[in-house]
């Protein structure tokens, strides 16, 4: 008998614009609703090492992944 394993998704983001939470199972570009950009990670592997371009908040380059 085959187990069924539920898979949870990797990521989970907010959307600023219209406050949307929505999982994704890759890094998310925009908001499935309303297409917005702006999205913050609320759970999930982070992208990576902080881009040398910014301190640690939001920037363009790192998708506003809030590392």
């Amino acid at each position: 008998m085959d187990s069924t394993e539920i898979k949870e998704p990797e990521h989970t983001y907010k959307c600023v614009e219209c406050g949307l939470v929505f999982d994704s199972e890759t890094h998310a570009e925009k908001c499935p609703r309303c297409r917005c950009r702006v999205l913050i990670h609320v759970r999930g592997e982070k992208r990576g090492a902080a881009c040398a371009s910014c301190s640690g908040g939001n920037c363009s380059c790192c998708g506003g992944c809030s590392h």
